[in-house]
């Protein structure tokens, strides 16, 4: 279900018209009230009605139950996303609710509990009050996402012109809840109503994140959603898929079923690293997709509109085993998963629902034939169908509990591809859900705005993004893999690799270079796009040395043929002090004083910029400009200035040198600390360039500081 824009404000303007929120217009005296000190309170009426006034952003949420409370209590307590008060209510003999303030988040979280077998027609929480005039997004079908609409089956997110934002989505049961418009226009956090009744004990949670900015709600609505779960969020450099590039077999590919001869995959494939090795960017695993086991009836691995026939690799490609190529390979494997076909023997061996197995000994047999074969990562493909289950209250948990739950138990990692927004929330229970396709097969630029918006959700629950396998080519598809923060991965064929542009995402070792976090639109895209769907998208990631912040900007027109006017601040991107940015493709830079925005115009294959702060030296750090992430910790592991810049870089083993750029508005001085140095050179007006090389430990440290006699500065 979608609801539009002149929906949603013509249903806010009649719950306000109507009343329907009687205890606030009644000003009544609240049952019990609790506030936080990010501005929020809640009150709990004797009546059944409830209120949340958020004073930062002068807005209210309000509902009722429909009925009398029997009892209400206030309790306190921390749990793994901090400490919290709530108030509890009882409003008949089998169902408790709760409403829970964090005291160091703005978020709220609703709990609904049943105490005996219900019927599914009693939501909480439902909101009759709701803020009017708020813009509107949500994630759609398959890697699509929508202003002005939302979808039952998406976080519903809210924001004014100044991005003030709230977002909205279930914390539990994420394959059967949903976010609807009830027939009275009341907004409910509900499970689906293709569920009839709902079991003793049940209980469902939603919540609200409130935030200064779309981003900052996202961030910490995902936020709460793994910390909720206890999960353990990986680092961006967790596994070796997210530490190196990779190569990918799947769809767009050079060798994806193909070679057609099936005695040729094999010798074909392990010619690959060797491949990039001459490129001096080595891969580090390899993705075999759907092609290498059989489907369908009669089973065989050329069968690509089929289900799985078996698990275990086709021996026509395989002779002698999965493990047997790997072991040849010298490299850990990922393997592609789909649905099971409808005539697979393994209906018959395992429980299954739909098109899936929800038994765990299926899931338990199949990691370990993945993990005695040298896999490291399963991708599981098609989550969005034919791979589902039946739908009904336990069966989706059933899929994704026990294949986590296996691939944990065996040391696998796994990859989604194919999600839904639900299986994006399921991820944030499982500690070895690392990463997720958020773009259609072959990435290239018409896959950049889903890439870039569906990274948003992604990344918000600790997931990192994958924009699919690229043609090294293609440098700019390359630039935005690497700002994706996740697994990069190359489907070049032998011959056809280009190192020199592989080289601006990894070192000569094939570790990426890449920012801290996700690339992601900026607040004020979402605020011009909920506008204009023609607004340029301005989106921008980021890494942090301590308190010096270096970002990276890539803005784009969506129009093509047509140049569109772009303007940020150094201030929205998180810096406080001066900054300079450096235009990364033109060579080009300005200094801007803080409160100045940078201006220009930009076209469809668009524009990146290093965003680099000055620090108390005078001097900003543009990094290696032989990558594309310029300061990123892989080449630039520290910096610091306390008046003195000091900077130290992390060789590869086998790397020569690396020649950093920085901006000073005087020729600075320069001097080795560890590691050798070249002269510091002029490059460009007020852009230096100098030249360092390895110590034994593969580290190069060098000072910079403005001479003493420099106007404007005093002596260091």
């Amino acid at each position: 279900m979608k609801l539009n824009r002149r929906d949603l404000l013509r249903l806010a303007s009649g719950f306000a018209a109507a009343g329907l929120y009687k205890a606030a217009a009644d000003d009544s005296v609240p049952a019990q009230q609790i506030s936080s000190s990010s501005g929020l309170q809640v009150s709990v009426y004797g009546d059944g009605s409830y209120k949340i006034a958020a004073s930062p952003y002068g807005w209210i949420f309000g509902g009722t139950v429909g009925r009398s409370l029997q009892s209400v209590n206030m309790s306190s307590g921390t749990d793994l996303a901090g400490a919290w008060q709530q108030i509890e209510f009882t409003y008949d003999t089998a169902r408790t609710s709760s409403i829970r303030l964090y005291n160091l988040q703005s978020i709220v979280l609703f709990s609904t509990q049943y105490g005996g077998d219900s019927s599914n027609n009693d939501p909480f929480p439902r909101f009759t009050l709701f803020p009017q005039g708020l813009s509107t997004f949500s994630y759609s079908t398959l890697w699509s996402y929508n202003f002005g609409s939302l979808n039952t089956d998406s976080p519903w997110l809210f924001f004014d012109a100044q991005a003030n934002a709230v977002l909205l989505s279930p914390a539990a049961n994420f394959m059967t809840a949903v976010t609807q418009i009830a027939s009275d226009g009341a907004i409910e956090a509900a499970i689906d109503g293709r569920i009839g009744a709902l079991p003793a004990g049940f209980t469902h949670r939603a919540v609200l994140s409130l935030g200064q900015g779309v981003n900052a709600a996202f961030d910490q609505w995902g936020q709460m959603l793994t910390s909720l779960s206890g999960k353990s969020r990986p680092a961006n450099d967790a596994i070796g898929m997210l530490n190196q590039l990779s190569y990918w077999t799947d769809a767009s590919s050079a060798y994806y079923y193909s070679p057609s001869d099936p005695t040729q995959y094999t010798p074909t494939l392990l010619q690959v690293p060797a491949d990039f090795n001459r490129a001096s960017t080595p891969i580090g695993s390899v993705e075999l997709d759907s092609w290498h086991y059989p489907k369908g009836m009669p089973a065989s691995w050329k069968n690509n509109g089929a289900g799985m026939a078996v698990f275990e690799a086709d021996p026509s490609i395989f002779p002698n085993g999965l493990g047997a190529f790997q072991q040849a390979l010298g490299l850990p494997l990922a393997t592609h998963a789909r649905w099971i076909d409808a005539n697979s023997p393994l209906r018959n061996q395992y429980q299954m629902s739909g098109n899936v197995s929800i038994d765990p000994q299926y899931w338990k047999d199949y990691a370990s034939y993945l993990a005695s074969s040298g896999v490291a990562v399963l991708e599981h493909d098609w989550l969005s169908g034919p791979a589902v289950t039946n739908f009904n209250l336990t069966d989706p948990d059933a899929f994704l509990d026990n294949m986590a739950s296996a691939m944990h138990d065996a040391g696998l990692q796994i990859v989604y591809c194919m999600p839904l927004w639900a299986h994006i929330m399921q991820s944030s229970k499982y500690n070895n859900v690392v990463a997720a396709r958020v773009s259609n097969d072959g990435f290239s630029r018409i896959r950049w705005d889903e890439m870039i918006f569906n990274s948003r959700i992604a990344s918000a629950v600790g997931l990192w993004p994958f924009a699919d396998v690229f043609a090294s080519k293609n440098v700019r598809d390359i630039l935005l893999a690497t700002l994706t923060a996740g697994p990069i991965g190359s489907g070049d064929g032998l011959g056809a690799t280009i190192g020199s542009n592989l080289s601006r995402a990894v070192r000569d070792d094939g570790v990426i270079v890449k920012p801290d976090i996700p690339i992601a639109p900026t607040d004020a895209t979402f605020v011009a796009l909920s506008a204009s769907q023609v607004a340029p998208i301005v989106a921008s990631t980021y890494t942090d040395h301590g308190g010096l912040r270096t970002a990276y900007v890539l803005a784009y027109s969506r129009v093509q043929g047509a140049e569109s006017p772009v303007s940020f601040s150094p201030q929205s991107l998180g810096f406080t002090a001066p900054a300079y940015v450096y235009d990364y493709f033109n060579k080009t830079g300005v200094a801007l004083n803080p409160g100045q925005s940078f201006t220009g115009s930009v076209d469809y294959n668009g524009s990146y910029f290093v965003v680099a702060p000055v620090g108390a030296s005078g001097i900003a750090l543009i990094g290696d400009t032989g990558k594309f992430v310029s300061c990123g910790k892989k080449r630039i592991e520290q910096v610091s200035d306390n008046g003195v810049l000091r900077v130290s870089v992390r060789f590869a083993p086998g790397e020569k040198h690396v020649t950093l750029l920085l901006f000073a508005p005087f020729r600075p001085i320069a001097a080795s600390e560890t590691g050798g140095m070249g002269p510091l050179m002029p490059y460009k007006a007020d852009i230096y360039r100098v030249v360092v090389s390895p110590d034994a430990t593969g580290l190069a440290t060098v000072n910079f500081r403005i001479g003493p006699n420099q106007q404007g500065y005093a002596p260091i």
